[in-house]
């Protein structure tokens, strides 16, 4: 899909961020222990099973894909060795390496290829984002031992994309047959590191693999991590995060707060990278099926009465960009998402009028006798309301809508969304190909990851499936376009911010280097001592 110049320049904006601080192999220095703090704690590190980004950051070196896509967008080989699309678009034929090991010691081949896929679409296994990422999947077919046919029902113009990304990542067949729960803390990959241990709430650790000879796909050299260890601590204060790592407890943190950017972009003995995620930005799913959100003009409303700027000048200053649609800008940008809702509290209030709800008491708008509540739900991270939540709240307020923030741990939140009982979540979707609108849209996909909207509508998936059937980029974008424009005009959620992936190391830590979708992978992180 071709890029605007904007979005052109973000991309290349981000590959200098991310070398910066590289070093070559030759002058790394090996060994050691590198500990790095990150937001949260994953719900589980089972590539399959987990909806959430910050498994993949985690993994991202642990398990291997059959493709891989760095930073420039460019799909190169990883576990396969080569592969060949069908003409009709419903088959890709994989040839696949020889000399891969999973971790414990079983070998890689289209069998495993087959059990992996096989199992995120089995009806028994609760799958996280890879569900969606196989859609349509036909089976795979062992064509011999290290040839795979994957094929769909219908042409799918994303998987190579998705391929390519962490819910597609490959696990060892024997271990998940045999390790049970395990698995959800313990994944058994092939990458350059492997799981060691899993403290719930504290950290999890991943070491060396000493058997990994090859080269990476985004390395120079071929071999095995250089350093022996990494710690992923689970910190979600961020005060606290950050001060780990001016400490040097920590020589690395994950999401460095807007108040602390400048203080740590100061510090010469730290070093801030910034990447442009892909995918969904910060967005405000809106439930259109929970009164009063089903009614458009609410929708069209609460678009115009969210202050962005205000959330750019305080919480995201920095770290964030202004977002327009349902797609980031470095996805999709065009002028005409540009247009849509500008900050407006008075055209909120008309419309919330012309909606039947008139001012109230405490300010608070009502209509026959009800008052305009809605209830928004967060993910309680240990530090009190998300800021985001809460600055929607207070925006809110200014236009006569009372604003209720649902706190509450990870599991419950997700089951609140499910079963559409809230008005919806702040989220965010990492996707590397556009038909990442495909699981934020798609009536099949309401109950499920991730129509929070719990949008059903005809018109709105055929425009998606015609998206996942289309190869030719130039209609893939027009399609993708139109997609955005109908998510507008129905007002199904209100785009926050397009977030930068910001990541701070001390300055002797070298060689980190960022995926597409924007997670470290780590086998050529080293320590300057």
């Amino acid at each position: 899909m071709p890029l605007s110049r904007s979005s052109r320049l973000t991309l290349v904006f981000a590959c200098v961020l991310a070398l910066l601080g590289t070093t070559s192999a030759a002058n790394a220095q090996g060994g050691g222990s590198l500990v790095i703090a990150l937001d949260q704690e994953p719900p589980t590190l089972d590539p399959h099973a987990s909806p959430s980004a910050v498994t993949f950051q985690i993994i991202a070196s642990v398990t291997e894909n059959l493709v891989y896509r760095g930073l420039d967008g460019k799909l190169v080989p990883w576990l396969a060795e080569s592969w060949t699309s069908a003409r009709d678009g419903r088959s890709v034929t994989f040839k696949l390496r020889r000399d891969v090991k999973f971790h414990d010691g079983t070998p890689f081949n289209a069998d495993a290829v087959k059990f992996n896929f096989d199992r995120i679409v089995d009806p028994k296994f609760k799958a996280g984002g890879s569900r969606s990422a196989l859609a349509g999947y036909a089976g795979s077919k062992v064509l011999d031992e290290f040839t795979v046919q994957v094929s769909f029902e219908n042409p799918y113009a994303p998987f190579l994309a998705y391929a390519a990304g962490g819910t597609l990542g490959i696990v060892s067949p024997k271990a998940v047959r045999e390790t049970g729960d395990l698995v959800h803390t313990r994944p058994v990959g092939s990458g350059p590191f492997m799981i060691k241990d899993y403290v719930a709430k504290d950290r999890t650790t991943m070491v060396k693999n000493p058997a990994y000879t090859r080269k990476a796909p985004w390395s120079d050299r071929a071999g095995g991590a250089l350093v022996d260890t990494v710690v992923w601590k689970f910190v979600p204060e961020a005060g606290t995060r950050v001060t780990t790592l001016e400490s040097g407890e920590t020589q690395g943190v994950y999401l460095v707060p807007a108040q602390s950017l400048p203080r740590i972009e100061k510090n010469t003995a730290m070093r801030v990278d910034k990447i442009p995620y892909p995918g969904a930005p910060r967005i405000w799913l809106l439930n259109i099926t929970k009164p009063p959100l089903d009614d458009v003009k609410v929708r069209r409303a609460l678009n115009y009465a969210v202050d962005k700027e205000a959330l750019l000048a305080t919480v995201y200053k920095g770290i964030a960009l202004k977002a327009f649609a349902p797609l980031t800008a470095a996805m999709l940008d065009d002028p005409t998402l540009r247009q849509a809702y500008p900050f407006d509290p008075a055209k909120a209030q008309a419309l919330l009028a012309e909606a039947g709800w008139q001012p109230g008491a405490e300010g608070i708008r009502t209509k026959a006798g009800a008052r305009l509540e809605i209830v928004l739900n967060a993910i309680e991270y240990g530090g009190g309301p998300e800021p985001t939540a809460q600055l929607i709240q207070s925006s809110l307020r200014e236009v006569g809508v009372d604003v209720k923030i649902k706190a509450q741990a990870r599991p419950p939140w997700y089951e609140d969304n499910y079963r559409c009982a809230t008005h919806g979540p702040v989220m965010f979707l990492r996707a590397t190909d556009p038909d990442g609108l495909y699981p934020l849209f798609h009536s099949s996909l309401v109950g499920g990851n991730f129509n929070w909207s719990c949008v059903k509508n005809a018109k709105l998936d055929q425009l998606l499936e015609h998206g996942r059937r289309e190869f030719d980029p130039a209609k893939r974008r027009a399609i993708y376009l139109a997609i955005e424009q109908m998510a507008l005009d129905e007002a199904l959620t209100v785009p926050l911010l397009d977030e930068l992936s910001v990541w701070a190391f001390r300055a002797g830590v070298r060689g980190v280097k960022y995926n597409f979708a924007t997670y470290p992978v780590l086998s050529d992180a080293a320590i300057q001592k």
